[in-house]
């Protein structure tokens, strides 16, 4: 009887709680607001999985907001994302969505002082059938290999391309390269085909 009675809640349902206490505000996004909740949700979100965040837009979609919890494209948070996302509860106002999704309709994005578009990475690949492996070899306009804002805006585009589920599970392995002639190169437009294709067994 005790140990129900003092028994600690559960970190994803103090995590939607949070939200469901707090949802009004976050539709709305007001500055004076949005500080502190996001803070709280974050501290929140880290007791689930410290590597998890999530993002909002500001536009609506059919008056909804949309709520997607992101996995920092590591394959072993996938399951806590989805754990989570399964947890949320109904409402009028959100839609929750797991992983960051393709947007076909994004050229590019920036971390810190650094911008990479579709037009500044270029890719080869092997894939062994064997093992079903896929290894992706980049090719950036720009890159310096010391400096880590890089490598996070590059996965941030590929995010776009072809989205966080995608970059998780279906790419083995990810070598990153300067990017000096595009011959015998593909633009990373086609990346998001060439997985279909192979998935498709064609």
């Amino acid at each position: 009887m005790f140990g129900n009675l003092f028994k600690k809640k559960d970190p994803i349902e103090k995590f939607w709680q949070y939200f469901i206490d707090h949802e009004k505000k976050l539709y709305n996004l007001r500055e004076d607001d949005i500080e502190k909740i996001y803070g709280d949700l974050y501290r929140l979100i880290n007791k689930v999985n410290n590597q998890l965040t999530f993002s909002t837009p500001v536009a609506l979609i059919n008056g909804k907001r949309e709520f997607t919890i992101k996995a920092s494209s590591i394959g072993k948070n996938f399951p806590d994302v989805i754990r989570l996302v399964d947890a949320a509860p109904a409402m009028e106002k959100f839609t929750i969505i797991a992983f960051e999704q393709r947007n076909d309709g994004e050229d590019g994005t920036t971390v810190n002082d650094i911008m990479l578009t579709r037009d500044d990475v270029f890719f080869n690949y092997t894939y062994d059938q064997e093992y079903t492996a896929f290894y992706l070899k980049l090719y950036i306009k720009g890159f310096e290999e010391e400096n880590d804002d890089y490598y996070q805006v590059t996965f941030d585009l590929l995010e776009l391309v072809i989205g966080e589920y995608v970059l998780g599970t279906e790419i083995t392995e990810i070598e990153f390269n300067k990017f000096y002639t595009a011959d015998d190169l593909l633009p990373i437009n086609d990346l998001a085909k060439i997985l279909d294709t192979i998935k498709l067994g064609k």
